[in-house]
């Protein structure tokens, strides 16, 4: 074959190459060149033919994949338009609802507008008829001062008159007691020399000693009949009473009591139990003899019935009060530094006809505990025993208890811990209420865990030595044994010992009379006093005495 006609050829398929594949491609065809052999080019031009239709075969694919991945971005985008729409559609929704809930809670704010300014107009009216009122209560006031006035100066006039006539008073007592001495004196004279007090009891001369009394212990003066109160009636059915008690007590040992002031009574703790109340009082020992006077003022004022709606609490301040009314300076002078604690019970009737309702005012470190028994299982149980009640420590690190006192500042520090200081309990008819000073409680445990396993203890010892009838008087001797013994062998803490046991019973039928109280420590034999210091003390007061009468 000629040249030509091959070159012309080889042009003609290169031509038909390039018009069968794209531009960008067309200069990828390999122009065989003129010199090689036929048959080499016609392989050469098959394997090129493969592998082009190899690549148009993958740009095919490629596009196919171009075309499927292009519908599904419509596809998404669509999907995006209709969800934007939708998010659209429901805001606009959300958008009419709030714009409804405004407009509904513009029309309840118009109208809670027009109530405000009806109880606006409402609130000025009553504003004017409390002006009108407060004037009136004013001019009342203002009438009722004008009467105070007119009261206080009657009770000045009275306060006077009442000045005067224990001024009489104490001038014939003086004059009594004169005319005693000198009957004494008289005696003595009439009476042998040998009648003095005995040198050996004495320790001086008799000749010293024959003008002053022998010192004795304490037994109860006999009351003239004359003089008796007339019994007063028993509590009414249906009241929280008190209905048996059994009492002790007993001084520390060795503890001097000036008789001026004590009268032969040898320690500072006192006590009163009626029909519904029970008050324990403990002078405390820093004021002295002082304490135990104030302590028994303080017991019998609380022991009078107040007409008054208040607690216990206002109640004691209003008896400690009524004891600042005008006294003699003396009595002012013995009570300025006085103070005791307190323990107060008032039982009322509870939710139910067998229920008591005890109201306690619990000042100091005097302490009361709450026990209930079953008697047929031979149990007793203490359900509550009052804290003792202290200050913060002292420099010193004393820890004074909470006391009261003839001073205003007493009382006052305690009006803001009347919660502490008030409490409430229930229990049944027939439960037992322990009652002591603070020399009871510790020598009875060194803590409250030991003092509530005692009683808990010796009460269901009680219970099966004598029952439920024996319980109060047979608890009283043996915590009363218990204590003393403790006290007395130095085990325990040397101190005045008030012990109360009593029983608290919802009254039934027809009128009961009041509390039986027995009680203990009253008898000579039980009263601890030093002979010699209340013969020394007879003396000083004889020589001191006899100094003012040369005086005068």
């Amino acid at each position: 074959m000629p040249p030509h006609r091959k070159r012309s050829r080889t042009g003609s398929h290169q031509d038909s190459l390039a018009g069968a594949l794209p531009g960008d491609q067309a200069s990828d065809a390999i122009i065989i060149s003129d010199g090689e052999d036929e048959e080499l080019g016609k392989e050469e031009l098959k394997l090129e033919i493969l592998q082009l239709e190899q690549r148009l075969e993958d740009q095919t694919k490629r596009t196919k994949q171009y075309e499927i991945e292009a519908v599904r971005y419509q596809e998404l985008l669509l999907k995006c338009r209709r969800s934007a729409q939708s998010a659209r559609d429901k805001q606009a929704a959300q958008s009419q609802q709030q714009a409804r809930a405004l407009h509904d809670g513009l029309g309840e704010v118009q109208d809670m507008a027009g109530a405000i300014e009806t109880t606006q107009s409402k609130a000025k009216e009553q504003i004017d008829e409390l002006r009108k009122s407060l004037e009136a209560e004013r001019q009342a006031h203002a009438a009722a001062q004008h009467a105070r006035k007119q009261a206080i100066d009657t009770i000045k006039d009275l306060e006077a008159s009442i000045q005067k006539l224990q001024t009489e008073l104490s001038s014939e007592r003086e004059t009594r007691m004169k005319l005693e001495s000198l009957q004494a004196s008289l005696a003595r004279e009439q009476a042998p020399q040998t009648s003095a007090v005995p040198p050996a009891q004495s320790g001086a001369s008799p000749s010293s000693r024959a003008d002053l009394p022998v010192a004795r212990p304490y037994t109860r003066p006999a009351r003239d009949p004359r003089l008796a109160k007339r019994q007063a009636p028993g509590p009414e059915p249906g009241s929280c009473i008190f209905s048996e008690a059994y009492v002790s007590l007993k001084g520390m040992p060795g503890k001097h009591m000036d008789p001026r002031y004590h009268g032969w009574l040898p320690y500072d703790d006192a006590f009163e139990i009626k029909d519904s109340l029970t008050v324990l009082c403990d002078g405390v020992g820093e004021g002295g003899y002082r304490s135990g006077i104030f302590a028994r003022k303080l017991v019998e004022s609380m022991a009078r019935p107040v007409d008054m709606l208040g607690d216990l609490f206002e109640k004691l301040e209003y008896c400690i009060q009524r004891m600042r009314m005008p006294q003699p300076s003396s009595y002012h002078d013995i009570l300025e530094l006085a103070s005791s604690t307190v323990v107060a019970l008032q039982l009322k009737p509870g939710r139910d006809s067998d229920e008591i309702m005890i109201d306690a005012l619990e000042l100091g470190d005097s302490q009361w505990a709450l026990l209930t028994l079953d008697a047929s299982r031979r149990r007793a149980r203490c359900e509550y025993l009052s804290p003792p009640r202290f200050h913060s420590p002292h420099d010193n690190g004393k820890r004074p208890p909470y006391q009261a006192g003839m001073d205003q500042g007493h009382m006052r520090q305690y009006r803001d811990r009347k919660n502490e200081i008030l409490q409430r309990m229930y229990a049944r008819s027939g439960d037992i209420i322990v009652a002591g000073s603070d020399g009871f409680w510790e020598n009875l445990g060194s803590d409250d865990h030991a003092r509530r396993s005692a009683l808990e203890t010796m009460s269901e010892e009680v219970l099966g030595d004598f029952g439920h009838g024996g319980f109060v008087e047979g608890l009283g001797g043996r915590l009363r044994e218990r204590t003393e013994n403790r006290m007395d062998r130095s085990m325990g803490k040397k101190d005045d010992l008030t012990l109360i046991v009593s029983r608290m019973t919802v009254s039934r039928g027809q009128q009961q009379r009041g509390v039986e109280v027995r009680m203990e420590g009253l008898s000579e034999g039980d009263c601890d006093i030093n002979l010699d210091e209340v013969t020394r003390g007879i003396a000083k007061y004889c020589s001191v005495r006899q100094r003012v009468h040369d005086r005068d």
